[in-house]
Parts: structure tokens; sequence; C-alpha cells
């Protein structure tokens, strides 16, 4: 079998239900930053054991197949670009991780980029990078966003859980300066645990300070098969779901905090963001305040149009026995019908808990959470 090489792609299953942002580039197969609550370091493991040939659990993506996407592609991804859809830089893994200095993957990705003035996001723990010469010249003119993640304010419990990505101070001090180069910079509690989150009225005030204006946090997930509540046990010295402010259940393939302590969390959160002068978004609104906006926090910047169907941004259109045909009305998306297939299928219900899908006409409902 061969290795899993899709550095540039449109997400799958219900993440392409979901995500107002479908078009991804991953400059890197693996990643060296190794946070311990992460499940797609199981995820990379598998990839690299069913590949022939041996094959480095890290390494750069062929540039040449991001190349052929923005420069000769067709079919589904060529509509996204035509139509200007934003990419996002840094799904799976950390563009701006150290191996990025040897090969310069991201460098040159941001370029062929630049070519177009093509917007842009990118999702990273290491933000320094591209406050670098090189990358500040790439980037400069070029419609950016920086994301960057950064899950406790607690240097501690940091190093525990991201060891090999710089301190949060010098991520800030990188936003910073990338705000003042011109880059509209997200601060992403992610994942977002009020148990391990530290003092976070130091964190967001220094992010304000930095410039930043938008939050983003989605809630931690234990994934089952990458045996994350074990690791993070064996780590933080006792076991999270166990000893939380929140309660926990298990929900498909992992175990997560339950909707009531979700809403009480984001609502606290918002409430602090509020005090400071910063936004807080979160893929599910479950405190109504998003009002259907784009969870990536782009909406309303020059050029940036997320994809008008994505749940994330159009869900308010399913009230009760919605049709698929209901859903879509005027909206041109390049995968209506496997759109409608996984539709058909109910995977909408099974990707947010608020849904309910009815199998005898194919439609969903809402429900009070």
């Amino acid at each position: 079998m061969r290795p899993y090489v899709r550095p540039c792609f449109i997400v799958d299953g219900s993440d392409r239900l979901l995500c107002p942002i479908p078009l991804k580039i991953n400059p890197y197969r693996g990643c060296q930053g190794k946070c311990l609550y992460c499940s797609m370091n199981q995820q990379h493991a598998r990839w690299a054991s069913r590949a022939t040939g041996n094959i480095s659990e890290v390494a750069p993506s062929p540039i040449k197949h991001i190349e052929k996407i923005f420069y000769r592609s067709h079919g589904m991804e060529r509509d996204l670009i035509d139509m200007r859809a934003p990419v996002q830089i840094g799904h799976a893994s950390d563009p701006l991780q150290p191996l990025e200095k040897q090969h310069r993957i991201t460098l040159t990705t941001l370029k062929i980029l630049k070519d177009s003035e093509y917007q842009t996001i990118i999702t990273t723990k290491w933000p320094g990078v591209l406050t670098e010469d090189p990358y500040l010249a790439a980037i400069d003119g070029l419609p950016l966003v920086v994301q960057c993640s950064i899950s406790t304010e607690d240097q501690a419990t940091l190093g525990i859980l991201e060891p090999r990505a710089p301190s949060w101070k010098r991520r800030i001090a990188a936003l910073s300066a990338l705000s003042d180069a011109g880059a509209h910079c997200i601060l992403r509690l992610w994942p977002y645990t009020p148990d391990l989150a530290g003092n976070l009225e130091v964190l967001l005030a220094a992010a304000y300070d930095a410039g930043v204006r938008t939050v983003q946090a989605n809630f931690l997930k234990l994934f089952n098969a990458g045996n994350d509540r074990a690791r993070l046990r064996s780590r933080l010295g006792y076991d999270l779901p166990d000893n939380s402010c929140m309660t926990w259940e298990q929900r498909g393939n992992f175990r997560v905090a339950d909707l009531g302590s979700q809403k009480r969390g984001v609502g606290q959160l918002e409430e602090l963001c509020h005090d400071i002068g910063l936004e807080v978004l979160t893929c599910d609104d479950l405190t109504g305040t998003r009002d259907w906006r784009s969870c990536c926090g782009v909406d309303g910047l020059p050029g940036f149009r997320p994809v008008p169907w994505a749940y994330y941004v159009r869900g308010h259109k399913i009230t009760d026995h919605t049709s698929y045909e209901e859903y879509m009305s005027g909206m041109d998306c390049p995968w209506d019908t496997e759109f409608q297939m996984e539709w058909n299928r109910g995977r909408l219900a099974k990707a947010v808990p608020e849904l309910v899908f009815h199998v005898e006409d194919n439609t969903y409902s809402r429900r009070s959470l």
C-alpha cells in the first residue's frame, strides 16, 4: 500500500458537511510537536505501518502535489479554487514545525498562494517562524489569517501537553509582530479544557495586547482507539474525566465533556472574553452567540468567503423535518451528489448532537440541548 500522501485536499466524511473551510493543505505528514492530546499521532502511526517500505513518521509532503492543485487541478478542488474558497494550512500537522527549517515546504506553499493573492488561513503553534525575513516577504500582501493554538496559560502544564512547542509567551510575542505586519491573528484555545487552562485572564489579556480580537475554543476529545485517556493519565498523574469540573460521556469514538458542561464552560469563557474585549467562536454554537458566522473567524475579512453550504454557517436552515432540497436551496456546491448521499445516511446527526435524523423521509430536526 502506498504511503498516505494528500498534501492538498478537500476534507472527507462529516467534516465535508460541517466545515466552512473544506480546502486543506498539509505541508508535512506527521508532526514533531507530539502534543499529548493529539489523536493524529496514532492515526499517522497507522498510516505509516500500512505503507510499504521504510518511511519516516514525519516527512515533507511533495510540493509538486500542492503546485498541481493550484496550477493544473480540475474537479471539485478546482471549483473551490475558482470560487476563491479560503484554504487552511495545517489541518492535521503543524506547517511550521521544526522540520520546516530544513525543507521550507510551507514557505514554498505561501509563495504559490501569494502568486494569486489567495485567501489563506495558517494554523500553528510556531507562529514565530512567520516573523523571519523570508516568511515576512512571502506573506506581504497575502490575505492571511494566523490561528495560533495554545491549550493553557500554566507553563508547567503546557510543557506536559505540548512538550516540543514554544512557550505561550513566545507565541503571543510572535502574534504581536504578525499583527503589526498586517496579518489577522486569532487565538485558538484548542483544545479548551477548563481543568487544565490555568489563569485564562492572563493569557487572554496578553493576546488582546498583541492585537488578537477573536478566540476560538473547542473542547478536548479523548480518542478511544488512540488510547488518549491513558496517555493523559500517565503524564498528568490522574484520570482527567474522573477528576474534572465537567461531566464526561462517551460519544461515538470519543470521550468528551457532556453538552451541559460544554455550555457552562463556553459561557464562562465568553464572560471573561467580553470583559477584555474579545469575541468567542466555537464550532458547535452552544450558547447561540456565534449567530451562524464562520467558526474560523474570517467573516468580514476582505476576500474571505467561507463556503455557504457548510452546517457551521447554514445550520440555522434546519428546523423541523428539513429536507435536503430545503437546506441546499440556492447553493452551488461542487459535491452536491456526495453531500446528499451523506445527508441521507444521517451523517449530520452523528456529528452534531443537537440534530435528529428521520430515516423515514431523510430529513433533520433540531432538538433542545
